[in-house]
Formats: C-alpha cells, sequence, structure tokens
C-alpha cells in the first residue's frame, strides 16, 4: 500500500512540476522575449497572493495530429481554477502560450466553457487572461474548435455574472467573438491584437497587407470601440481588471461591494463654482467634476479614449457603487453621435444588468449631428439607447449643471423625467431647451412662411428656458429641485438613499426582453 502510494505520489508530483514550466523553458524565454508574461504568472498578479487553487491541472491533450502524432501538451494549454481577488471569489481561466501557442483543442476548450458553467452556478465572476492562436488546427478532432458551444454559453450567462477578458496575445477569426460577447474587454498595447480577418488570412484571401498597429489596444480603444481598458503591458493590465471588480457585484442577485465609507457624506463641493464657468459658451473638464464628486476622488473610466465627449465611468457615494454618465465640454461634439450613443448604450446594459444605479451630469453642447453621422445609421443608434434608458429598472438621478437640450442628448440623460428618470436635479445657471441648434428657420424658409410665424411658434423650439421658469411647472417633469452646486455630492448622496429599495416592473412579455432597435 505504501509502495503504491509513493509511486502515485512521485507521479503527481512530476506532471505537477511539468505543468509549472508549460511548453518548457525554451518556450517561456520567447514569451518573455515579446514583452509578454506567461499563463502562472498572470494569475498570481491578478488573483490575492496564495488563493488559488487549480482544476483540471492533469488534463492533457486528446488531439491527435493528423499524421498520427499526439503532442505533449500540459493542462492542454488553459490553466482554470478559482481564487480571491479583493477577497472575493473568482474563477480564472489563463491560456498557455507556451503550450502549442495557446491554441484550442477538444480538453482546452472544455476548460473555456464548463468553468463558465461552474462560475454561473455557483454566482462568481469570470475573467479570462487570453493569449492564443485560435483553433488547434491540423488535428483530429478540431472543427469548429467548440467555439460554437462556448459562444453560446457566454451568451446565455451574459447579465447573470461578470464576464471579463484580458486579451494579451493574438485573437483571430472567430476567436475574436470570445472577448466582445463579455462584459469587459482589457487589452495590453504590448502584446494584445484582435482582428477577425488577421493579416496572413487577408492578405492570403485579398492580397491587402494589414499593419500590425490595426488590431491592436490603442486601434480597438479609439477607432473601433470594441475595448473598454488599455493598459501599458500584461501586469498593468491585469492590476486595473482588479481595480475594476471592485466596483461590480458577483452576481446579477448580489449587491456591489460595500468598502468601508472614508469620505464625509455630508462634504459641501463649494470647488465646482470655480470649475464650471457660468459662461454658457466656456468649456471645462468634467473629469474635474467628477473627482469633487465621488468618495475620495476615485473613479474607474470605461472607454476613455472613445468618443470622449461623453465619460462612461464607475465611482463611490458614501461607498455605495454607482456608474456615472456624463457631458464632457471640454471635447466638441453632441452626444447624438454614433460612438457616443454606442458607448452609453454598452454601458447602461451592464448597469442594469447588475443592479447599478445610474448617475447623469448634464451639460450637452449647442451642437447637433450632421449628414456624415445621419448616413451611417445614426437613428438605428440613438434607437437603441433611447430604448435602453426608457426600459432600464436601476435608480436613475440626473444633474444638470448648465445646458440641457433635448435633441444634443439630455433626453436620455434624465432632461425629461417622463423618460423614466427618478430625480432631476438641476442648478440656478440651468437651461433648457427641446433644440440646441441658434438657427434663424426664416433664413432656411425665407417667405415660405406667415409674417409672423417666426415670433409666433417657429421658434418655440429652440427658445432657452431658465430653470427657474422651468421649476415653476411641477406638471412639466422636467426638474424636481434647484439645488446649488456646493450641495450636489450630498444630494446624490440622499438621491442613492431615496431610491435604493425602488421597484419597477415592465410590462409582462413572452421573453424577458424587448425587441431592440436594429
Amino acid at each position: 500500500m505504501v509502495k503504491r502510494m509513493d509511486e502515485a505520489i512521485k507521479r503527481f508530483k512530476e506532471i505537477e512540476q511539468k505543468n509549472l514550466i508549460g511548453g518548457g523553458i525554451k518556450h517561456i524565454e520567447r514569451q518573455h522575449g515579446r514583452g509578454k508574461l506567461t499563463a502562472r504568472e498572470r494569475i498570481d498578479i491578478l488573483v490575492d497572493p496564495g488563493s488559488f487553487n487549480e482544476l483540471g491541472s492533469f488534463v492533457g491533450t486528446t488531439s491527435k495530429r493528423i499524421d498520427g502524432r499526439i503532442p505533449e501538451a500540459p493542462c492542454d494549454g488553459a490553466v482554470i481554477g478559482t481564487a480571491r481577488v479583493n477577497g472575493r471569489l473568482t474563477m480564472v481561466h489563463a491560456s498557455d502560450f507556451t503550450v502549442l501557442g495557446g491554441s484550442i483543442g477538444a480538453q482546452h476548450i472544455a476548460k473555456f466553457a464548463l468553468p463558465l458553467e461552474m462560475a454561473a452556478k455557483w454566482g462568481i465572476p469570470m475573467v479570462n487572461l487570453l493569449d492564443s492562436s485560435g483553433g488547434r488546427l491540423g488535428y483530429e478532432d478540431v472543427a469548429m474548435a467548440g467555439f460554437d458551444w462556448y459562444f453560446r454559453i457566454q451568451s446565455l450567462y451574459s447579465g447573470v455574472i461578470p464576464q471579463i477578458t484580458i486579451l494579451m496575445g493574438p485573437c483571430i477569426a472567430g476567436g475574436a467573438y470570445l472577448p466582445t460577447l463579455c462584459d469587459f474587454l482589457f487589452m495590453s498595447r504590448v502584446s494584445a491584437n484582435m482582428w477577425l480577418g488577421g493579416p496572413r488570412q487577408t492578405q492570403a484571401a485579398t492580397s491587402e497587407k494589414i499593419d500590425r498597429n490595426i488590431g491592436g489596444a490603442d486601434y480597438h480603444m479609439r477607432l473601433s470601440g470594441s475595448c473598454d481598458v488599455v493598459g501599458e503591458d500584461d501586469e498593468e493590465t491585469i492590476l486595473k481588471c482588479r481595480q475594476l471588480l471592485r466596483y461590480l457585484p458577483q452576481n446579477f442577485r448580489e449587491k456591489t461591494p460595500d468598502w468601508q465609507a472614508t469620505d464625509n457624506p455630508n462634504r459641501l463641493v463649494e470647488e465646482l463654482m470655480d470649475i464650471v464657468p457660468d459662461a454658457y459658451d466656456q468649456s471645462y473638464d468634467m473629469h474635474d467634476v467628477i473627482k469633487q464628486l465621488v468618495d475620495d476622488g476615485e473613479y474607474f473610466e470605461i472607454k476613455d479614449e472613445y468618443a470622449k465627449n461623453l465619460i462612461t465611468c464607475f465611482g463611490r457615494f458614501n461607498s455605495e457603487v454607482v456608474g456615472l454618465v456624463a457631458n464632457n465640454p471640454c471635447y466638441p461634439g453632441s452626444i447624438l453621435e454614433i460612438n457616443s450613443c454606442d458607448k452609453y448604450y454598452r454601458f447602461l446594459q451592464v448597469l442594469d444588468a447588475y443592479n447599478i444605479p445610474l448617475v447623469n451630469l448634464v451639460d450637452t453642447p449647442p451642437s447637433v449631428p450632421g449628414e456624415t453621422e445621419e448616413v451611417k445609421g445614426l437613428i438605428r443608434h440613438l434607437g437603441k439607447i433611447t430604448d435602453t434608458y426608457a426600459t432600464t429598472t436601476v435608480p436613475k438621478i440626473s444633474i444638470v449643471l448648465r445646458e440641457a437640450y433635448a435633441d444634443a442628448g439630455s433626453m436620455i440623460m434624465g432632461g425629461l423625467k417622463s423618460m423614466g428618470t427618478d430625480l432631476t436635479y438641476a442648478w440656478p445657471i440651468a437651461r433648457f431647451g427641446v433644440e440646441a441648434s441658434e438657427l434663424d428657420y426664416r433664413k432656411i424658409y425665407d417667405k415660405g412662411i406667415e409674417e409672423d410665424a417666426y415670433e409666433s411658434y417657429l421658434n418655440r423650439s429652440r427658445e432657452k428656458v431658465d430653470v427657474f421658469d422651468t421649476a415653476h411647472s411641477w406638471t412639466a417633469q422636467m426638474v424636481d429641485e434647484i439645488i446649488l452646486p456646493g450641495q450636489t455630492r450630498k444630494k446624490i448622496i440622499d438621491a442613492l438613499e431615496l431610491t435604493r429599495n425602488k421597484q419597477e416592473e415592465l410590462p409582462q412579455r413572452a421573453k424577458g426582453h424587448g425587441t431592440s432597435p436594429s
């Protein structure tokens, strides 16, 4: 009995040792030479020290090459397990690029999909540390590489538990669906690339040569908007994910984590008087306002380099997590532009899925989109965010700082309470209007209208209404109360407390969703 146990333990330790070096020292050195970390090094950065409990460590490849050879592939190139991140349980998957390029065979995809099902059942987040060359081509048991199975599971559990991908390597063709089906995508500037058709595939099919920067982290942050957060390298990107997880619940049933309050809930923010000019034509950076409002000036921004005229971020008020969506007057353009609408729409979906309150900071610019946006289908994108805002049932609180024009976006930021806003506060300098444009319609219609039409009715839609006149009528459903700038933080905290037990039911449907605009 002792001999058999000794032999079994010896085998156990041999496999364990092989797993630690993955594809071998040569491949580890090559990985480091590319500025990349190994799968286990990445896990060590993500999780709390000593908390990782590996699953499936004795799994090996069952893939046979078409020439009959069966390669040695520790863990089949996928390291998975549970761990604690900021003290909370999390499921972790890390593809090991030192093992067959992190390619996906039958066992590898099972180590993708089954942990996600387990995480959803147990109600814990799923974090993918992705660095994979894609499907394991040239092997007998790989057709779709099981991607179709995994994509369906991702979609089924979307909004059930947080799903996050940290991309630190190539992500090509079908594999590129995986990160876009997650709640959040992080990309390392040094190592991440994502394409539906990679450079080699595209050149082979069309002779077009694609630069490596196309598909990189900055490309997907600034241009495509597919990326949510960029880090300089693997380590910084992973550490940013740790920060984000501090703002998210474990699952849709639980509340966001309550960290110990360190900021005075009654703190006044008189500094806002100096930050926000009372002259409407003067700009300022809304980030400076957010820093004054949130606990300890700390917030976590999403898509910070994309559609910069709209800020989407997480912050805390008296330790309660909220999602902030704010105009940023220091960047030109209406938020009713395709990129801004998509940025807002995606963020608001996450807030609604995980029951995180929405706080809008409104200061819409007096501008409207032009033909370049219209021809790309702006109305469809506007329809999506309008539908999402109207049907979102989380607490919705709005602060109008200066200007709120419906056709510049205030309609979907709490400027019109009938859209489902719970509480709308406005500063004493605020003004409201239906249209942001100051165009004189007489220059367009010329003599095609009555002589007194402009003064009688044609100019009403662009008339700017003072906040005191707006608040004079409660039936107008525009403003609940005028507040002083210094009271803004306290009013938001009070509003969050008031709406904490909000109950709102959407009309009964055959499914749990409507048919969103295309």
